[in-house]
C-alpha cells in the first residue's frame, strides 16, 4: 500500500489535467470534478446517511433496486462515476442524495469517511479501490461487493500482483458475484470465500407485447460501429420492416450518426436522441441487435431487450456477457452474427417476417437467474 499512495501523489496533477480537457470535451462538468478529485461535498446533506450503495456507470446503476428495496432501515447515499449514471440515477431515485464517488486517493478517503457516519459501503459489479476499501476497513465499516465480476484480462493482470491482490481481498466483509466462474476468479485471486446467488441484473419487469410490428432496433451502438451498421442496414429489403432504430451507445453522437445516413434509408431510420427512455424502443421491436459487438470492446448487456420479448442478435465480440449469450443461444431467445455484414442483413430479413414466440422461454430464464436473490439480502443485513 505504501508504493500504492507514493504513486498517488505522481498521477495526481496528471489526472487534473486531463480531467479539465474531459470538462471542455463536455465528458465532465465542473461540479462533477470537484467531488470526485477534491472531495468537495455539501457535508450537511449526507453526513447522517449510513449506507453507500456504489455504482460506476449505468449498466451497474440498473442493478441496484434490488437491493435498495430490500435494505432494512437504512438511510442510503447513491456514488456514481459517470455524467449519464448521474442523470439517469436523479431521474429513477429522486428519494436519495446522489453524489459523484470521489476517487481513490487516500487523502480523499480519509476526508470523505471523517465527515460521514457510515456502516456499510455496497460496491456494486467490478470495483476494486485500495485506499477505499483499506480506509473503510480501517473505520469499522462494512465492505460489502455485489455482482463481483473479473474479466479473464483483468484477473489474469491481478493474478500477477497476487499478493497485493489478496492484501486488498482481506479488507471485504461479503463478496457476491454475478457467476459461478465470477465465484472461482474471486476465491482464488483473494483467498476466501465468495458467494453466487445468482446476476442482479436479472432483476427486471418482464413484459411482452403479445403482437409486434416488423421493427428491428440496433441498441447501444458505439461510434465505431457507426459505419457497419449503416452497411447492414443498406442491405436489408427495406419494405419488410415498418421502423429501423438506432440507439447510439452516447447520445452526444447521434448528429454524427444521421449525417452519414444515406438519402435512401433516412426515411425508414429513426435515430433515438433522448438520453435513457430506450424501453419504449424495445417495447416495439421484434429484433433488437446489441452493439458494443463489432469490434473488441465486450459487448452490451442483452437482458433489458430481453425482457421486453425482442428476439436477439450480436456479434462475437462479446467477452463480458458470453455466459448470457450463450445460454440465450440454446434456448433459441438469441443468435450470433458470425459471418459478414452480408449475411448479417439476409439473417435479420428471414427473422423479421417471423411470428417470434418467446414468452415461456424467456419467464423461464429469469425467473431461473432470480429466485436466490433473497440470500443476498439476508446477508447483507446481518452483516
Amino acid at each position: 500500500m505504501f508504493k500504492y499512495k507514493c504513486l498517488q501523489f505522481i498521477i495526481y496533477p496528471i489526472i487534473i489535467f486531463f480531467s479539465f480537457i474531459r470538462i471542455l470535451l463536455k465528458k465532465e462538468t465542473f461540479y462533477s470534478i470537484k467531488q470526485k478529485l477534491f472531495c468537495i461535498y455539501d457535508f450537511e446533506k449526507i453526513n447522517n446517511l449510513n449506507v453507500i450503495i456504489h455504482f460506476a456507470s449505468i449498466g451497474e446503476l440498473n442493478s441496484i433496486k434490488y437491493i435498495t428495496d430490500n435494505l432494512l432501515n437504512q438511510k442510503i447515499l447513491l456514488t456514481c462515476t459517470t455524467l449519464s449514471s448521474y442523470n439517469l440515477a436523479k431521474k429513477k431515485y429522486p428519494q436519495y442524495q446522489i453524489v459523484f464517488w470521489t476517487f481513490d486517493f487516500y487523502w480523499n478517503v480519509k476526508k470523505f469517511l471523517q465527515k460521514t457516519k457510515l456502516k456499510k459501503f455496497i460496491w456494486i459489479d467490478s470495483e476494486i479501490w485500495p485506499s477505499w476499501l483499506e480506509g473503510v476497513k480501517k473505520n469499522n465499516i462494512k465492505n460489502i461487493l455485489v455482482n463481483g465480476r473479473l474479466s479473464n484480462k483483468s484477473y489474469n493482470n491481478w493474478i500477477k500482483i497476487s499478493s497485493f491482490a489478496k492484501l486488498i481481498g482481506k479488507n471485504y466483509d461479503l463478496i457476491f458475484t454475478k457467476s459461478e466462474d465470477d465465484k472461482r476468479k474471486f476465491e482464488n485471486l483473494f483467498t476466501k470465500e465468495a458467494y453466487f446467488y445468482g446476476n442482479l441484473k436479472f432483476n427486471l419487469n418482464i413484459k411482452i407485447q403479445s403482437k409486434k410490428r416488423n421493427n428491428i432496433c440496433f441498441a447501444s451502438i458505439h461510434k465505431l460501429e457507426f459505419t457497419k451498421i449503416i452497411k447492414i442496414i443498406k442491405k436489408l429489403d427495406l419494405s419488410l420492416f415498418d421502423n429501423i432504430f438506432i440507439i447510439p451507445r452516447h447520445i452526444q453522437y447521434s448528429e454524427k450518426l444521421k449525417s452519414i445516413l444515406d438519402i435512401n434509408i433516412e426515411n425508414k431510420v429513426h435515430i433515438h436522441k433522448e438520453f435513457g427512455n430506450t424501453i419504449d424502443l424495445f417495447d416495439q421491436s421484434k429484433v433488437v441487435f446489441m452493439g458494443g459487438s463489432l469490434f473488441n470492446h465486450g459487448g452490451q448487456n442483452p437482458l433489458e431487450a430481453l425482457s421486453r420479448g425482442c428476439y436477439l442478435l450480436t456479434r462475437n465480440h462479446i467477452s463480458n456477457f458470453q455466459k448470457e449469450y450463450s445460454e440465450l443461444d440454446e434456448l433459441k431467445l438469441a443468435s450470433f452474427i458470425e459471418t459478414s455484414l452480408e449475411d448479417a442483413a439476409k439473417k435479420i430479413n428471414n427473422l423479421i417476417t417471423r411470428d417470434i414466440e418467446n414468452s415461456e422461454n424467456i419467464v423461464n430464464y429469469f425467473t431461473k437467474n432470480t429466485k436466490e436473490f433473497s440470500k443476498i439480502m439476508d446477508l447483507i443485513n446481518k452483516c
